[in-house]
């Protein structure tokens, strides 16, 4: 993906924010945080509930995994069962209730 030119990396200043956000986060959500609110993001990735709740405080859109999977499921592009499914295979927590719903939602 980096030879194709959608991902890059980058290095991330440790402001003032980013310690703040250390104290609460592990290296790679506060990483992405602060990146986000320096480069105005309008959507960051983080699937952790603290991370995320840390990103709404900064006024941040927030989307996870399985936000990106429905979006390319409503295209077309993903077959949702079969990547929800791959993921719980490599350990990724889904509950049942939120299986179903994801499901359900991208069938609208």
């Amino acid at each position: 993906m980096r030879d194709d030119g959608l991902l890059h990396l980058v290095e991330v200043e440790r402001s003032d924010l980013f310690v703040e956000l250390f104290h609460e986060l592990d290296l790679g959500e506060t990483a992405a945080i602060c990146y986000a609110v320096k480069q105005n993001a309008d959507l960051v990735l983080l699937d952790e509930r603290d991370g995320r709740r840390v990103a709404r405080r900064h006024d941040l859109n927030v989307t996870g995994v399985i936000g990106i999977l429905l979006r390319g499921a409503k295209t077309g592009v993903v077959n949702l069962e079969h990547e929800l499914e791959v993921l719980r295979e490599v350990g990724f927590w889904i509950s049942d209730d939120l299986y179903e719903q994801i499901l359900s939602e991208a069938d609208q």
